[in-house]
């Protein structure tokens, strides 16, 4: 009996200290895993310091996965290919620059994990036209605190095909053809706090779903947001201003559009929808500021329909969606 008794005060004993060791490992949060993710050498480019690196590609080539590579205050003129886990951090955007005349991308992401980007700033000079930052096949990649200037027309400041990635803190300036970030493909990837402008779009977002946009800025854009056969997609807190269009929707549906700030665009919305199974159902508008709304109960969103038929053509007949509790002041986006 007494022995009983000590076995079961021992399991509680031993799940107490289980949950607890779990309560602890989850609650340390993201930089323990960083942490450990990144646990390697470290790997110095520039600066004064015995043995460091001349040029990035250099270091990042003797890179293994874990290892980071620091980039000391300078101007570097190369084009950069990773295809190991790392980071790649400068010690100040404005003062650790890449500028490369070179006819091809500044930065690819070649098919790799868990690859962090931060404090670097990308300046574009090449007639040629790249996406400036392209990651193929990436997942769970951060790209962070980065200025992407472009004194010439490029396509995208950054194209990114895969899952799980952030796109955060990014300024693009210049002239785009494409977007300021293109999601090709893939889907749950956040883009949040950035800031476009001078794009085609400003976000380009094709066949990508369940994507997180979140509080960027976008102006003087021809579409703030382009979502083309993109689904279930959550679009809340951006600011919308001075595009010539703030939102087109093309064949897209079951996306969320929360608490928008559209401010002085040509026109605030436009969208099409195609009649046909997987095709018809509709986005959701809601809690958005319009400032051309008037005080109705509810903002009517106008669209077309797309019928197709045998014919070259097929029809074309007007539709609407609704903002069925548009807010009636800013919502003073930060």
């Amino acid at each position: 009996m007494g022995n009983a008794r000590h076995q079961k005060i021992s399991i509680y004993l031993i799940t107490f200290l289980l949950i607890g060791t779990v309560f602890l490992t989850t609650a340390s949060g993201d930089e323990s895993n960083k942490a450990v993710l990144y646990s390697g050498n470290t790997l110095y480019v520039g600066g004064s310091g015995k043995g460091n690196y001349s040029s990035i590609q250099s270091a990042i080539d003797d890179a293994s996965d874990g290892d980071t590579v620091f980039v000391y205050a300078g101007v570097y003129n190369e084009n950069i290919r990773i295809s190991t886990q790392i980071q790649l951090i400068g010690l100040e955007k404005e003062k650790t620059i890449i500028s490369s005349s070179n006819s091809s991308e500044f930065l690819i992401l070649d098919s790799v994990d868990f690859t962090i980007i931060e404090n670097l700033m990308f300046i574009c000079n090449n007639d040629e036209q790249f996406d400036l930052i392209k990651m193929i096949n990436c997942n769970y990649c951060t790209i962070s605190n980065v200025d992407i200037i472009s004194e010439t027309l490029q396509r995208s400041a950054i194209k990114l095909n895969g899952f799980f990635n952030t796109v955060e803190n990014i300024t693009t300036r210049g002239r785009y053809l494409f977007a300021g970030v293109e999601l090709f493909h893939g889907g749950d990837n956040t883009i949040k706090n950035n800031s476009f402008e001078s794009c085609s779009e400003g976000i380009l977002i094709h066949q990508s779903h369940n994507n997180l946009i979140s509080s960027n800025e976008m102006t003087n854009n021809t579409n703030a947001i382009y979502i083309e056969e993109g689904n279930n997609n959550f679009i809340t807190r951006n600011i919308l201003k001075s595009n010539i269009r703030g939102i087109f929707s093309s064949y897209s549906t079951g996306n969320l559009i929360e608490k928008n700030d559209f401010l002085d665009n040509g026109e605030h919305v436009r969208f099409l929808k195609l009649l046909k199974i997987g095709f018809l159902l509709p986005n959701t508008w809601r809690n958005n500021y319009w400032d051309d709304y008037k005080g109705f109960l509810r903002k009517p969103i106008l669209g077309v329909l797309y019928i197709p038929n045998r014919n070259l053509f097929g029809w074309f007949f007007p539709w609407f969606e609704f903002d069925k509790c548009p807010s009636t002041e800013p919502l003073n986006i930060s």
